[in-house]
């Protein structure tokens, strides 16, 4: 599950800092129960993370560092598919897809967040004829 630091580095930088710095998510307790379990503990803390990512990406609050850009790289019709806020999302979504997989495969009643859609395989064959 969640290992020992990692938790209390969630638990820092969740509830650590100014009154500004802490995020409140809708619809989970700020306060755990004394009565969980380990695994639930780390079912919750997932959870936490999932809700968390979810939040960023819904409300764009991304805190996008800014590090030096890649070369550009754009589309047929001239957009540019590598920008930085392109980049900081596509990373926020590959963080939370194990995160999801791992609470479903924790707790099989768990509805992933609406926004949700798993990442696609495609499976491509070059075939060379003579």
């Amino acid at each position: 599950m969640v290992n020992e630091y990692e938790a209390q580095h969630l638990l820092q930088s969740r509830w650590g800092g100014t009154e500004s710095d802490k995020t409140f998510i809708t619809g989970m307790p700020t306060i755990l129960p004394s009565t969980l379990d380990p695994t639930e503990q780390g079912a919750y803390l997932v959870q936490l993370q999932i809700e968390e990512i979810s939040h960023k990406l819904r409300t764009g609050d991304r805190g996008i560092p800014q590090n030096p850009s890649p070369e550009p790289i754009y589309s047929s019709d001239g957009k540019r598919l590598n920008t930085r806020k392109f980049r900081y999302r596509k990373k926020l979504k590959e963080q939370r897809h194990p995160l999801i997989q791992k609470m479903q495969s924790v707790n099989p009643d768990f509805k992933p967040p609406c926004d949700y859609k798993p990442p696609v395989t495609r499976v491509v064959d070059k075939i060379l004829i003579p």
